[in-house]
C-alpha cells in the first residue's frame, strides 16, 4: 500500500475547524478518514510543493523594532521600524530617512548616521556625526548588529563587539507532522524535514525535495486529521505571514 498525500494551508484555512487556521500551522482534516489497516507503517515528505521566505526579522513581538537617537542639547526621540525584514542595506536607508542630515538644508550634509556592513571583519560599523547620541541599550535591537545592550556616544565610529544575527538564528527550519513519530539522540520527535534558509532569497517562494526519502513511523492507523507546522532551530513557532504552504507527503507499509 503506497499513499501519496498532497497538505495545503490554503485548503485547511477553507474548511470548517475549531481554531485559527495559519499557514505556518495548519491541520487538514480527511473525510473520509484514511484506514490504514493492520501492520506498520512509514511517512516520509516527498517534496516541499511551495513555501516562501516570509517570517520577519524585526517585528514588534520579539522586541526588537525599536531604538532612541537625539541630538545632545535635545530630547530623545524614538524609531519604530514597521515589522518586516532587513537587511543591513534597508536598516541604514530607515535609518538616514527617519534621521535626516546634520544640516537638512544642504543637500551636500552628511547624514546623521550611517550604518554598513563591513566584510573585512564581519561587523557592523554606525558611523554617527559629532554631538549625536544612538541608544541602544533597550529591548533586542542590537542583537541584529552585534552590539552590546549600550549607549553608543562621545565617538564618531563604532564597531560591533559581536557577529551580528541579523537573521535572529533563523538558520534552520523545521517541518512537523503529527502524524510520524520518531527517536533521536533519545528525544521524542516530530520533525518531517529540515533544511538550511543558506541561499534562500528574501520574499521569494521556493521548492525542496530530498535526495532521498527519509522515512519516519506513523503513529496512527486511523488517520481522521494531519497536523502540519514550522519552527525555527530554536523551536520557535516560525510566522510566515499568511503565506501559504503545501507539501506533498508519501505513506507505505513496511
Amino acid at each position: 500500500m503506497s499513499l501519496n498525500l498532497l497538505l495545503d494551508s490554503s485548503l485547511a484555512k477553507q474548511q470548517r475547524t475549531r481554531g485559527r487556521q495559519v499557514s505556518h500551522d495548519f491541520t487538514i482534516n480527511l473525510q473520509p478518514p484514511i484506514h490504514l489497516g493492520s501492520g506498520n507503517y512509514k511517512a516520509a515528505l516527498n517534496k516541499l510543493i511551495t513555501m516562501s521566505y516570509s517570517w520577519y526579522n524585526i517585528d514588534a513581538s520579539y522586541g526588537n523594532n525599536k531604538i532612541r537617537w537625539r541630538k545632545k542639547t535635545e530630547e530623545w526621540q524614538i524609531l519604530i521600524f514597521p515589522n518586516g525584514m532587513y537587511g543591513y542595506s534597508v536598516i541604514n536607508s530607515f535609518l538616514q530617512t527617519q534621521t535626516g542630515k546634520v544640516n537638512p538644508e544642504d543637500k551636500d550634509s552628511d547624514f546623521i548616521f550611517t550604518l554598513y556592513f563591513d566584510m573585512t571583519i564581519f561587523r557592523v560599523v554606525i558611523l554617527m556625526q559629532k554631538n549625536y547620541e544612538l541608544d541602544l541599550s533597550e529591548g533586542e535591537f542590537a542583537e541584529l548588529l552585534g552590539y552590546e545592550k549600550k549607549l553608543l556616544t562621545g565617538e564618531k565610529n563604532f564597531v560591533g563587539a559581536m557577529v551580528p544575527n541579523n537573521t535572529r538564528s533563523v538558520d534552520w527550519v523545521f517541518l512537523h507532522c503529527d502524524l510520524i513519530s520518531r527517536r533521536a539522540n533519545d528525544v521524542p520527535s516530530d520533525v518531517l524535514y529540515s533544511y538550511s534558509t543558506t541561499g534562500l532569497q528574501v520574499s521569494y517562494p521556493f521548492q525542496k525535495e530530498p535526495n532521498r526519502l527519509e522515512w519516519h513511523p506513523v503513529n496512527k492507523s486511523e488517520i481522521n486529521s494531519i497536523r502540519i507546522w514550522v519552527t525555527d532551530g530554536r523551536d520557535n513557532s516560525l510566522d510566515l505571514n499568511g503565506i501559504d504552504v503545501a507539501v506533498s507527503i508519501m505513506i507505505e507499509k513496511e
